[in-house]
């Protein structure tokens, strides 16, 4: 496949292009506020940003009539209906008045709680990244556009992960179309912060994919950055994925030591970096005041604090648990497309790459932590959406393997970096793996 960089941007054109004619796409009430947000930091006041958000949200209503009745569309009912969505929110106007920003702008019952609004403050990266669109193109059209250049980047970086772990070039373009098609669009491109998270998210899976494969400086950089930022964008989820990527490779570090007396740099301070990440959001955290788990859960069960808070959080919790798994099980047992995607990325990892897989799996497990937080029913694909990556890396690498039959090349752009086997020993045992995970000594 010649010149890859040029399929790399025809998929991101081509996806840039069937995007369109639904442009600039639903605009939710958690949008609003980020937009809220990117008003203040322009220096609106509270009335202005409120009411400038509100005609952004409302001004959807013109437009929705049109798309699902085209042959039937009335613009006269679609701006009444937009009038009556600015009339019916700006009378909840006084509601709230301890928040920043005014009460939460919604399809329905206000929820004029600041600790509601606080959940969306603790998250001002989101409302940084979307001020250049809003001011260079509008309110929808620039969070529209914001979220498609996010999407494509975390094309771009599976690619680019994919490449660095030695797949064909066109089978890495395979990991950037899956990540572009499969459902997790839905959410990467609305206006809210799932793109952006999951774009940073994958930033620090190809760093420590660069530092278990032998290229710190690079690695640390990613890493850096990936963390630095989405402490900012939406802490929880990044401290989750520390959490499990340190927790992941200690596990496999103390069993190869165990076993085979080898040491593991890389991972060690892959570990290193995680937990001092963890530490550091964690700090950050609670020196910002930012909402935490008991505030998450209260959220969840007193709907967006409209209600007072329960007397047994940890119990509502779990039960809320428990119903949201059954129904989750239930409904992926009869339409198993997610399961089998799961399975087929999980053979593919392990068998290609394992400790590539370790730092995937790692990213599986803060998306269903994450879920784990927040059973929603009605929000799970958009919760744990960071546990599709296993799928969008894991089938390119399985198709890799089965198309060649051979062990990957480690690349690099410029020269060829230290095999993954000195960072990771190989286990013993007869499960197949790539020749790429035997040791320096030929084996164990």
């Amino acid at each position: 496949m010649g010149r890859p960089w040029v399929w790399v941007l025809a998929v991101a054109a081509l996806f840039s292009l069937v995007q369109l004619p639904s442009a600039p796409g639903n605009f939710y009430p958690d949008s609003t506020e980020y937009l809220t947000q990117v008003y203040g930091m322009l220096g609106d006041s509270r009335a202005e940003g409120r009411d400038r958000a509100i005609r952004a949200f409302c001004d959807q209503y013109r437009h929705k009539s049109l798309v699902l009745d085209p042959v039937g569309f009335d613009a006269k009912a679609g701006a009444k209906a937009a009038g009556n969505c600015v009339k019916r929110l700006h009378a909840q106007d006084d509601q709230g008045p301890e928040t920043r920003y005014g009460p939460a702008i919604t399809r329905g019952a206000s929820i004029p709680s600041s600790r509601y609004e606080d959940i969306f403050l603790s998250r001002p990266g989101v409302a940084v990244l979307y001020l250049p669109g809003v001011v260079a193109f509008g309110p929808r059209a620039g969070m529209w556009l914001t979220t498609l250049a996010w999407t494509l980047l975390g094309g771009v970086l599976v690619f680019l992960l994919l490449r660095r772990l030695g797949v064909a070039p066109g089978v890495a373009v395979l990991g950037q179309v899956l990540y572009l098609i499969l459902p997790i669009r839905v959410w990467t491109m609305a206006p809210l912060s799932e793109g952006i998270t999951l774009g940073l998210l994958m930033t620090c899976l190809l760093g420590a994919v660069y530092l278990l494969t032998g290229d710190r400086r690079r690695g640390l950089a990613l890493l850096g950055a990936g963390f630095a930022v989405g402490t900012f964008v939406k802490y929880s989820q990044f401290l989750l994925f520390a959490a499990a990527l340190a927790g992941v490779l200690a596990v496999v570090v103390l069993v190869r030591r165990r076993r085979a007396g080898g040491g593991a740099d890389g991972a060690a301070t892959l570990i290193g970096v995680s937990v001092a990440a963890a530490a550091a959001m964690f700090l950050v955290s609670k020196l910002l005041g930012w909402p935490g788990t008991a505030d998450t859960m209260q959220d969840l069960l007193t709907n967006h604090f409209r209600e007072p808070d329960v007397a047994d959080p940890l119990g509502g919790w779990l039960r809320t648990n428990l119903d949201f798994w059954r129904s989750w099980l239930a409904e992926q047992l009869q339409e198993p497309f997610l399961l089998v995607a799961w399975a087929a990325g999980a053979w593919g990892v392990i068998r290609f790459h394992r400790p590539a897989g370790y730092v995937v799996f790692a990213a599986l497990l803060a998306g269903l932590a994450n879920q784990i937080g927040h059973p929603n029913v009605t929000q799970g694909s958009r919760i744990y959406i960071a546990a599709w990556l296993l799928a969008v890396y894991g089938i390119p690498l399985l198709l890799h393997t089965l198309l060649t039959r051979r062990p990957p090349d480690v690349l690099t752009e410029r020269q060829p970096v230290e095999p993954v086997t000195e960072v990771i020993p190989r286990q013993s045992g007869p499960a197949p793996a790539p020749d790429t995970w035997r040791s320096p000594a030929g084996g164990e």
